[in-house]
């Protein structure tokens, strides 16, 4: 038995230091395999904070500036032009183109005193309300103008009388006119002149005329007669 047991430790002996040294070399292994984990992981971790902080600024998108909408540009207005006085086709009170020259004929009253001049060859037919004059009519030749022109000398109630209706006024010696700007319609152009007096009564004179260069022509004759116009205490023909 002894010599059994010799035989088997004889035996045994080399096996186990085979198996000792296997052990031995796993264990080495599994140090060496164990270390270089530690280590790969300790590397790992401040790699992958820098790389990380690397990515935020690579990729962190730069602040996008406030962006205004366009504004949109209009082109600058251009500089008022000056205002043009308005130029009338007809003749005007101011231009003084009072034409008396062929004013021959004289018509008089006597209940309102009413004086005034009216060209040769003409007529007229006057009209009166409760023994007072209420108007007068004047008509020319017919051999000249077709139709002739008309004129009428009307007496106004003073009360009736609104300035907001004329466009342009004139202060004479004896009197305030008050008128527009001849009026056409239908190929017959109008033209009246209100006058205000300070007696009792107001006058407005009316020329109506076919035709507009007709009455151009015609126009400073009415002027004329509205020159030589007098009443009351003032009139002087």
């Amino acid at each position: 038995m002894n010599k059994f047991l010799k035989i088997k430790a004889g035996a045994t002996l080399p096996y186990l230091a085979a198996s000792a040294v296997i052990h031995l070399l796993l264990f080495f292994i599994a140090a060496v395999i164990f270390d270089a984990a530690a280590v790969r992981s300790f590397i790992r971790s401040p790699y992958v904070q820098v790389s990380t902080g690397m990515f935020s600024k690579e990729t962190t998108a730069p602040e996008e500036e406030e962006t205004k909408p366009e504004e949109t540009q209009y082109p600058s207005p251009e500089p008022p032009k000056p205002e043009q006085k308005e130029t009338s086709y007809y003749y005007s009170l101011n231009d003084k183109n009072a034409d008396t020259t062929g004013l021959k004929n004289i018509y008089s009253e006597n209940t309102l005193n009413v004086r005034i001049k009216y060209p040769s060859g003409w007529t007229f037919i006057d009209q009166n309300v409760k023994n007072k004059l209420d108007g007068v009519t004047f008509w020319g030749l017919s051999n000249i103008y077709n139709p002739p022109p008309y004129i009428h000398l009307e007496v106004k109630e003073k009360y009736l009388f609104n300035p907001s209706r004329y466009k342009y006024n004139q202060e004479l010696d004896d009197y305030t006119i008050y008128y527009n700007d001849p009026d056409e319609m239908a190929g017959t152009v109008t033209q009246v002149i209100y006058i205000r007096t300070e007696d009792d009564e107001d006058y407005s004179l009316k020329l109506i005329m076919k035709g507009k260069d007709s009455f151009k022509t015609f126009q400073p004759v009415f002027f004329g007669m509205l020159e030589t116009f007098s009443f009351g205490k003032r009139s002087i023909l």
